[in-house]
């Protein structure tokens, strides 16, 4: 296979599983499907009109209830550019600028990227990787940063609690990647996903992804791993014609032990 087949048959196993699993289309970005762009966040007066937009979806349940469900739905988006890098060593473009997205039923989200303008990593010269890979991740964050601190002025969310949502997901995301052999498949595949989380959750001066979370244990529990949150994302207080509409996740830092076991028996894991 030329190297040109195989960089499109790479691209097309990356744009199908970022479809399938987090609602990324890769491509040149259409205004018509996709009627808003990250960069509207950044606007005082673009970002009030799509966070009262997505409060309504949710029923109008306060803005820092808004705020919290925001960084969640991104964290999705977030979640699916490490998932291009980690499994098919892709980086997309990250700045607000080159992210679309539309609304969707409770204000879910589903988003539109375009690749990097070097968007492969190397699978073999693992220093350099190393060296992109913090690079591209450096202005993830600060990308993500400067969207989460403009939806925290309209909504009242801390920053901090939504990088910890956000933190929450994404170590939950690699940890699934480590221990599901069929997305890996690969032994040299495993030690890439391994070093590039290590190069997120790296210890050092103002990482926001560094955040510890503490493992439930519990006698009568024997699934996969299960990461408790530090904050709430406060979900349980959307409501629909009175009634509650979504309960504790059972990552929830509220519930007891007996009510996490009980959510996690019936198959939630949030």
């Amino acid at each position: 296979m030329s190297k040109n087949m195989e960089v499109c048959s790479q691209r097309e196993q990356a744009a199908n599983f970022l479809q399938h699993h987090f609602r990324i289309s890769i491509g040149e970005l259409v205004e018509e499907a996709y009627p808003f762009s990250a960069a509207e966040l950044l606007d005082p007066a673009k970002c009030s009109h799509i966070m009262k937009l997505q409060s309504r979806q949710l029923g109008d349940p306060g803005d820092i209830v808004v705020g919290t469900l925001f960084a969640k739905r991104y964290a999705v988006f977030f979640m699916g550019l490490l998932s291009a890098v980690s499994l098919f060593d892709c980086q997309l473009e990250a700045s607000p600028a080159g992210v679309r997205f539309r609304i969707m039923n409770l204000a879910a989200m589903e988003y539109q990227a375009t690749l990097a303008v070097c968007p492969w990593l190397s699978v073999l010269e693992l220093e350099q990787r190393k060296v992109e890979v913090e690079y591209w991740t450096d202005r993830l964050l600060q990308h993500t940063e400067k969207i989460l601190t403009a939806v925290s002025l309209h909504t009242g969310a801390k920053v901090s609690v939504m990088w910890s949502l956000i933190s929450h997901y994404v170590q939950k995301c690699y940890a699934q990647l480590e221990h599901n052999t069929s997305i890996w498949q690969t032994e040299q595949r495993l030690q890439l996903i391994k070093a590039d989380r290590h190069v997120l959750f790296q210890k050092r001066q103002g990482n926001p992804l560094d955040v510890s979370f503490k493992e439930f244990q519990h006698r009568q529990y024997g699934g996969s791993l299960v990461l408790l949150r530090r904050y709430c994302c406060l979900a349980y207080r959307l409501r629909r014609e009175g009634q509650q509409v979504h309960g504790y996740c059972s990552t929830c830092p509220r519930i007891s032990a007996e009510e996490r076991l009980d959510l996690l028996n019936d198959g939630a894991n949030a």
